[in-house]
């Protein structure tokens, strides 16, 4: 390449990295001024969390009709439960999905109320709907002898639509609300995650019992899958620990919700900013991609003036949900 080509290269790099800052610095500017709808209506808002919604909702019943059931394979949730009571008595799978989504809404709305209702409503309604009209229609995406890389290719589409429903900001109304109910009611020392994946392992087991022992490993893999791909949608192809340094306005409140919803630790440090003299909390927490994503949601919510750094961690040595054995030579 001449001397005459590489400036013109170089000019036209420059030209695109000014164009890129400008855009970055008006986007800033809409954050900075309004961080909860970023220059959008709340309609507007809205219109695109719902339809984000719907959108993993016609993704998950695809797997759901088209993968899971024309292979005889089984899920953890409702799902799960669905398939156990679909098998026992030759009720149509849908309609008991209908009735099951409808038992958790009435059991969500009495213990938790009419706010945690409003979070599952849609999907609740809609994914029994696009699944019973799927199965109307025998739609059937792949049916293969080959069932291991059916769970796989399963436990993808089920992480996809899982991660668009979590960025919706949406719940599915399965286990997770019922492990709600369980903490709130029964356990409140218990950290939701925890009742989510005991529950989850109870219906697999059964579904052990009622289909066979392979079955229910295929459904281990395709939750594992399904929960590593919903966290890449979500975040990118990350690292498996984040590092949070939080400087929030209610540091007790944020501290509350990260110890009693998550189940995770908080440290604490007081900062001073030096250019106003104010003093206040610093908040660290170490947890999961998945984790941190609940945490800014809550604070986009609660708390959007907070001041939230997230740092990759290779590896982190110690005792911890998805932390390394310090006492381990390979991590």
């Amino acid at each position: 390449m001449s001397n005459t080509d590489q400036n013109k290269a170089v000019k036209s790099l420059d030209k695109k990295l000014e164009k890129e800052a400008a855009v970055n610095k008006k986007v800033n500017e809409i954050y900075a001024k309004d961080p909860e709808l970023h220059g959008k209506s709340r309609l507007q808002v809205r219109a695109q969390e719902i339809g984000l919604a719907l959108l993993a909702v016609v993704i998950g019943s695809l797997g759901t009709v088209g993968i899971l059931l024309p292979n005889g394979l089984t899920f953890g949730g409702i799902t799960g439960i669905a398939r156990i009571i679909q098998k026992l008595t030759g009720v149509n799978y849908s309609l008991i999905y209908y009735i099951l989504a409808f038992i958790v809404l009435v059991i969500v709305w009495f213990f938790l109320g009419f706010r945690e209702v409003r979070k599952i409503a849609l999907m609740s309604v809609s994914y029994p709907t696009v699944m019973m009209v799927l199965e109307l229609k025998k739609v059937v995406l792949i049916q293969s002898d080959d069932l291991f890389l059916v769970a796989v290719f399963c436990g993808v589409v089920y992480g996809i639509s899982n991660g668009l429903t979590f960025k919706a900001g949406f719940s599915s109304g399965g286990t997770d609300s019922l492990a709600k109910v369980i903490k709130y009611r029964w356990f409140p020392h218990l950290g939701i995650n925890d009742i989510t994946f005991a529950l989850n392992a109870i219906i697999v087991l059964a579904n052990a019992f009622v289909f066979s022992l392979q079955i229910a490993l295929y459904a281990v893999i395709i939750i594992f899958i399904s929960m590593r791909v919903g966290e890449a949608v979500m975040f990118g192809f990350s690292d498996k620990i984040v590092e949070l340094d939080i400087i929030p306005g209610d540091a007790d409140a944020l501290a509350d919700f990260i110890m009693n919803e998550l189940g995770r630790g908080v440290s604490s440090i007081e900062v001073t900013g030096e250019y106003t003299g104010d003093k206040r909390k610093q908040l660290k927490i170490l947890c999961s991609p998945r984790e941190s994503f609940l945490i800014k949601r809550h604070l986009a919510k609660e708390d959007p003036n907070s001041f939230v750094s997230v740092i990759s961690i290779k590896s982190v040595w110690g005792r911890g949900r998805g932390f390394s054995d310090i006492r381990s030579m390979d991590n």
